[in-house]
């Protein structure tokens, strides 16, 4: 996902994060309508949104969406939440995040200054308040990956 973030540079990029119970294993990227300039999407068409303001901000394509859902109820898994980034902007969400938010899914933000990946933070909203609460998240790494970049062989 850190790379996906980093290539979408200078606009956000999205996707959902795959898995089961609480557990990500997969994440699936999606098309940013709002970073396409033939699209039209709900932002464009309302006029909710400065011309200048089109790369920080991701509208998911359902396309892609359910894509992605097909994939993961293929594979006896399911959507846990959603990914962007954040541009040249700290891993917190913005009020446009929070709009747009559900409280059934995990969001994790990207934080990717001048390209590179800064850092990233899982956000969940509360159903009470509505608004963001930081959650806590461990990333495992997978070993045969780490095999693979230290140039070691499976036993």
């Amino acid at each position: 996902m850190t790379r996906d973030a980093e290539s979408g540079y200078p606009y956000e990029v999205c996707g959902v994060m795959v898995g089961k119970g609480d557990t990500v294993t997969h994440f699936r990227k999606c098309a940013n309508l709002v970073a396409d300039d033939k699209s039209e999407t709900a932002f464009k068409k309302t006029g909710d949104i400065d011309s200048n303001r089109l790369k920080d901000r991701y509208e998911l394509d359902p396309r892609s969406y359910i894509e992605a859902d097909s994939w993961a109820r293929e594979n006896g898994l399911e959507i846990l939440g959603i990914y962007h980034s954040h541009p040249d902007h700290p891993s917190v969400p913005s009020e446009t995040d929070r709009q747009v938010a559900s409280p059934e899914w995990a969001y994790i933000i990207f934080s990717v200054n001048r390209g590179e990946f800064s850092d990233a933070r899982i956000w969940c909203i509360d159903e009470q308040s509505f608004q963001f609460e930081e959650r806590k998240f461990e990333i495992v790494k997978d070993p045969l990956e780490e095999m693979k970049k230290s140039g070691a062989t499976q036993p």
